[in-house]
């Protein structure tokens, strides 16, 4: 069952800055989205990230299934390249547990290399797209023409 306490983890990005990762507390009217914050303090706490998570139910074929989907992982450009983003995901992970959900999805740019490696780094695949006929694909592209630049990536949580 999820917390409802706000978990914090931190962790060191430089020796004059700690990098703190905050889940805000849930929104009444949208509990099943997740709102996490990476904060730098050094002399002020800043926010210098954020990660929205929201847990969907899908349906399949034969089966229904929930999991969570990253929909935003931002970091600010001074502060990438530090570890951030895999700290975000890592208690993405961990809401996932808490929360008894098998898998975790999120959608990236096809030309977002970095992000594609970090992803595949923390063990996020492509998802295959299963049944799908080329004539639904394309009245697919017809209405969100975004589908053909981006990548559907899922992570199995053990």
């Amino acid at each position: 069952m999820p917390s409802t306490i706000p978990r914090v983890t931190s962790s060191s990005i430089s020796c004059s800055s700690v990098v703190t990762i905050k889940r805000q507390p849930p929104n009444p009217s949208r509990p099943n989205l997740t709102r996490l914050v990476a904060c730098v303090s050094s002399k002020e706490e800043k926010e210098v990230a954020h990660c929205v998570v929201w847990k969907k139910k899908k349906k399949k074929k034969t089966t229904n299934y929930e999991a969570l989907f990253v929909s935003s992982l931002v970091v600010d450009e001074k502060y990438r390249r530090q570890g951030i983003a895999s700290k975000l995901l890592e208690e993405v992970e961990l809401l996932a547990r808490e929360s008894e959900v098998d898998n975790v999805e999120l959608t990236v740019n096809n030309w977002n290399a970095n992000a594609l490696s970090l992803y595949e780094k923390r063990g996020f695949r492509m998802l295959k797209e299963e049944g799908e006929d080329f004539k639904e694909k394309i009245m697919q592209f017809a209405e969100d023409p975004l589908r053909m630049v981006q990548k559907r990536m899922v992570m199995v949580v053990k």
